[in-house]
């Protein structure tokens, strides 16, 4: 049985080590850090550490355990991204710096980190692959960089956003009817993005929360009521959907000039649609209201990006 994990510290860390900790105990299995590390591709000791609290782990490594664990990709990215922030200004010697990831090399020798139950199955077959990359470490190298180029060039030419193939297989989140017959292009779909308070910004463009505004970026402000709203960028006309779903075209039909103090939460309660299109470059921007905090106009949301063809 596996000894458990050693308590997470007070301090700015320890939420976010708190919450990685609970995403791999209530993933598919219950994973250990030897078996996370065989999807993360980082070894369970850099793994543990990216859990302990005590450092910020790379963005690599903390989307490398989430992913491992089906977590929400994007969402811990700008948590990570958040957080970073925030320890840059008052914490830098709480960043941590990078990990390599581990290589066929990895031996069985590397013991298993605190809470990890490592079986006597998995104990074999991690001698085994030691004894292999021993013998033919160069060999072995040689052939899983070769399949990883292989993999990203395949990758490339299918998930281009600007590719023919692109346009045929994306598929829509839930609440969007893009096709490829539209007259804009995703750039992206059903971006998860939280906004901490009125002092961030929605980079539109990107599909980021930043610290200062961009070309295209939209942040909250008290509406005028003093329960919040959404600050749009000028030149930017705005269109509320009544409906479920929202297309770029439809956005394109419907948008006009958008009201000073921007878009107001009390119109756009959780699971409404509303968009918005540049003036200057005709971008659109789909946005569904997840949920908003008229305390400190926090507000998160689900973004999808167009450009026209």
């Amino acid at each position: 049985m596996g000894r458990r994990e050693t308590p997470v510290p007070d301090g700015p860390l320890r939420e976010f080590a708190l919450e990685l900790r609970e995403l791999r105990i209530t993933a598919p299995g219950a994973p250990t850090y030897r078996e996370l590390a065989q999807k993360a591709n980082y070894s369970p000791s850099v793994l543990s550490r990216a859990a302990a609290g005590h450092t910020l782990p790379t963005l690599d490594v903390t989307l490398a355990f989430v992913a491992a664990c089906d977590g929400e990709v994007e969402e811990w990215r700008q948590r990570w991204t958040m957080l970073h922030v925030t320890l840059q200004r008052a914490h830098p010697d709480l960043i941590a710096e990078a990990d390599e990831p581990r290589d066929a090399t990895d031996g069985p020798g590397e013991p298993t980190p605190p809470g990890d139950t490592a079986t006597g199955g998995t104990a074999a077959a991690s001698t085994a692959t030691g004894r292999v990359a021993r013998g033919r470490p160069l060999l072995v190298a040689l052939a899983a960089a070769l399949a990883a180029a292989v993999t990203l060039a395949v990758t490339l030419a299918v998930t281009s956003p600007w590719s023919s193939q692109a346009k045929r297989q994306v598929v829509p989140p839930s609440g969007s009817t893009w096709s490829p017959t539209s007259a804009y292009d995703p750039v992206y779909l059903d971006r998860r993005l939280p906004l901490p308070d009125y002092n961030f910004y929605f980079d539109l463009q990107t599909g980021v929360v930043t610290e200062g505004d961009g070309p295209w970026s939209m942040s909250t402000n008290s509406g005028g009521d003093g329960h919040g709203a959404f600050e749009l960028p000028d030149d930017t006309d705005v269109y509320i959907s009544p409906e479920p779903s929202l297309t770029p075209d439809r956005c394109a039909a419907h948008a006009s000039p958008a009201p000073s103090y921007g878009v107001r939460f009390r119109q756009v309660p959780p699971r409404t649609l509303f968009c918005l299109r540049s003036r200057k470059t005709g971008e659109i921007a789909v946005i569904k209201v997840i949920e908003t905090d008229d305390g400190n106009y926090a507000a998160k949301i689900a973004l999808d990006y167009y450009r026209p063809r």
